[in-house]
């Protein structure tokens, strides 16, 4: 999400068209980075069943967060990593949510309580720019180091939560479109394009755009992730929406994906 010193850019032009975005589309899940008050309190009115972390740390008001639907899950626990990102606010912020599952189902069927189809554990976060000062200085791929804690962090959650089958969604920006893509896939995270064989589509930046983003030209920045326990069945990048008035939610495109859970484990395509 744009922001210009710390105020939204381009708002409240953007104000419509994000709530156009997210009432057309209506997530299940939705992770956002950048976030702003002003962001939130449109996700609320665009998504008024939706659930979302209430803590005291301001990089929930202020940087990320994660809404859920709460007519289809539940939460069971919530908490934030330090992965090194040089940013004050930045985390990997995750929640684990419980998946209700209707009482239709529940009825005549041995479920007892299989947490291997009824977790599904999401994570988000917002690598550093690779224009940091320090990463300049240092000559040190800051987001290399953040992609390798950030797969320690999530294979420990697995651990922690003793499901060895839990399914885990990885999305945010990642600010670079080889390393961090690369180091998580190696670590068992792959990308929802790969895994369904299709390009990767630039999600930075979106048109209309400011000189200064168009000079860095188009590129895959944006992701969503996850393990063999969860399995992508179609997956876009939201480019050019038709919103009102022309205006764009973000200067990068959204990116969503949908998922089958509980049937796996999945054979990924590792490419």
């Amino acid at each position: 999400m744009w922001r210009v010193s710390n105020y939204p850019g381009n708002w409240p032009n953007r104000r419509l068209p994000i709530l156009e975005c997210l009432t057309t589309f209506t997530p299940d899940i939705l992770c956002v980075q950048e976030l702003h008050p002003l962001f939130h309190d449109v996700i609320v009115e665009a998504l008024p069943s939706h659930a979302y972390v209430k803590d005291e740390f301001a990089g929930w008001q202020n940087e990320s967060n994660i809404y859920w639907n709460s007519n289809l899950f539940n939460i069971v626990e919530y908490g934030i990593s330090d992965i090194g990102m040089m940013e004050p606010l930045r985390r990997l912020f995750w929640v684990l949510l419980k998946i209700k599952i209707p009482e239709q189902i529940i009825e005549g069927k041995n479920l007892s309580d299989n947490i291997n189809t009824r977790q599904i554990l999401v994570a988000t976060a917002h690598f550093t720019w690779e224009g940091h000062a320090q990463e300049l200085i240092t000559n040190v791929n800051l987001r290399k180091q953040q992609a390798q804690r950030a797969a320690t962090v999530l294979n420990d959650l697995q651990a922690k939560f003793n499901d060895p089958h839990l399914a885990i969604l990885f999305m945010g920006d990642l600010n670079e479109n080889f390393h961090p893509r690369r180091i998580l896939r190696e670590a068992g995270f792959i990308d929802c394009f790969s895994t369904l064989r299709l390009p990767c589509l630039p999600t930075h930046p979106q048109r209309p755009s400011i000189p200064h983003e168009d000079n860095l030209g188009d590129c895959a920045l944006d992701w969503i992730m996850q393990n063999n326990y969860a399995r992508p069945i179609l997956a876009n990048v939201l480019r050019n929406l038709l919103c009102t008035e022309g205006y764009s939610v973000s200067d990068h495109c959204p990116v969503m994906c949908i998922y089958e859970i509980g049937a796996g484990p999945y054979i990924s395509n590792k490419v």
